[in-house]
């Protein structure tokens, strides 16, 4: 049995645990710096930055993030995600470090492109790095906690902002300067404790690479023995075949592909309209900003549980099939909170709103990589993910225009179509890739059984 094989179906040891909560600890780094420039906008000064300059703050890391997933983020399956990790986050602490020096909105602009391009690559990259050194039974489990880390950046940089603009009288140059200081702690800590992945490794075919994979066998408590051509993707991918240089849009992985782009693309494009529009919309329509404020936090809060909920369920079902599961339950959540759109039932649809769609987030997040073979999973996630901040871009633009000649309820009905289609597009995934994925589990289980090595996860359904 080849080493990943062993990770496989092996229960989770301490040091694939550190692995995971280090790619965690990156993501809510990712959080952080991306959603600083929202809690300083409001403290530029009116001669730095003009309210549509400030827009235009907001889009260049949204930019930069499509750009950074989609030309960048592959490289990691040409020299490795360890690298591209390191990468990322080198760049990012010195795109802090610019923005806090930014003398105009010309040279903060280009910081925040440049963060933008950090968080891409880090956010597209270290999901596989979980990915590939996870359980196949805790797999979902591992992403699930991963994931959380960004809406957890996205609230530090909040608290985090109120105090410090406090602290230094408004300055707004210390949130950024705080930004490249824990950066900097991020890259120390993968530099000194994130290994290269053996799947990478292994595939890659690299001089040199069976002695890493030895070392790091050796941290996991796994025996390694070389195995001349070893390819561990002819075991634990969901497509048969591997290929020297395989292509995201070859005929073997194009329907999943174009379905993965559908699907995650109208999810994204919902999401950031749901998270940044609710709170105005409500505020129209019942005349309350309170009330939009209250709405737009609980639905936040539904989303920071979306990743733990995901995680607990992951154990017991596929990404896949949670993910259809969840956006049926998105739309019917959405279209209740339309109807009602205040009081107490509207309060819980915001709530069950929230949540629903980040299970969905996660479970995209968790189902593509394992959909590609080692030498495209970072660029077909990636691709994923960038191509699906088109989207996020144009969704709340979209928006703008139609609050002044549309009534709110009808914005949000609106919201339900992409919903849905994100919806369709994960019952197909599930209809072409669960034979595939639940005969990985199923097999991961009976190496165990054979091994006679009582496990909890063996006792993990395969639905």
């Amino acid at each position: 049995m080849d080493v990943i094989s062993k990770i496989n179906s092996s229960k989770m040891k301490p040091y694939q645990w550190l692995i995971v909560f280090l790619c965690m600890f990156c993501n809510m780094l990712d959080g952080f710096d991306f959603f600083a420039m929202g809690f300083v906008l409001p403290h530029l000064p009116t001669d730095f930055a003009t309210p549509s300059e400030k827009g235009y703050l907001i889009s260049a890391g949204l930019l930069g993030m499509a750009a950074g997933a989609i030309f960048v983020a592959p490289l990691a399956d040409r020299y490795g995600r360890r690298r591209l990790i390191l990468a990322g986050l080198t760049l990012n602490i010195v795109s802090m470090i610019t923005t806090a020096l930014a003398p105009n909105t010309a040279v903060m602009l280009g910081g925040r492109f440049l963060t933008g391009i950090g968080v891409g690559v880090i956010s597209a990259t270290m999901i596989v790095v979980a990915q590939e050194y996870s359980s196949a039974a805790r797999r979902n489990f591992a992403i699930g906690l991963v994931t959380v880390g960004f809406p957890l950046g996205s609230t530090l940089a909040g608290l985090t902002g109120v105090s410090l603009m406090s602290l230094f009288g408004g300055a707004w140059q210390a949130m950024f300067w705080v930004g490249a200081t824990v950066s900097a702690v991020g890259l120390i800590l993968v530099a000194a404790l994130l290994p290269e992945t053996l799947t990478f490794l292994l595939s890659a075919g690299k001089s040199g690479a069976h002695d890493q994979v030895a070392r790091i066998a050796t941290k996991l408590g796994i025996e390694y023995t070389p195995t001349t051509g070893q390819r561990p993707d002819s075991s634990t991918s969901a497509v048969p075949s591997v290929q020297d240089k395989p292509r995201v849009l070859s005929a073997a992985l194009r329907e999943r592909t174009i379905l993965l782009w559908i699907g995650y693309a109208f999810l994204t494009a919902a999401y950031y309209f749901v998270g940044t529009w609710t709170p105005q919309l409500i505020a129209d329509a019942s005349g309350s900003p309170q009330d939009g404020a209250v709405a737009g936090t609980i639905i936040s809060i539904g989303s920071l549980a979306g990743s733990i909920i995901f995680g607990l369920i992951g154990l017991k079902f596929l990404a896949t099939r949670i993910a259809w599961i969840a956006l049926s339950l998105a739309v019917v959540s959405l279209v209740l909170f339309t109807v009602t759109m205040g009081g107490p039932i509207a309060l819980v649809m915001a709530t069950a709103l929230g949540l629903a769609v980040f299970v969905s987030v996660s479970s995209y997040t968790a189902m593509a990589p394992p959909m590609y073979p080692a030498l495209a999973r970072a660029r077909g996630y990636g691709l994923m993910v960038g191509i699906s901040r088109i989207g996020a871009i144009i969704t709340p633009v979209l928006a703008g225009y139609a609050s002044g000649s549309i009534a709110p309820k009808y914005i949000f009905l609106a919201a339900s179509i992409p919903l849905a289609i994100s919806a369709l597009a994960a019952l197909r995934l599930w209809s072409i890739t669960r034979s595939q994925f639940t005969a990985e589990l199923a097999e991961a289980a009976a190496i165990r059984t054979a091994a006679h090595t009582p496990n909890d996860e063996s006792r993990t359904a395969v639905r």
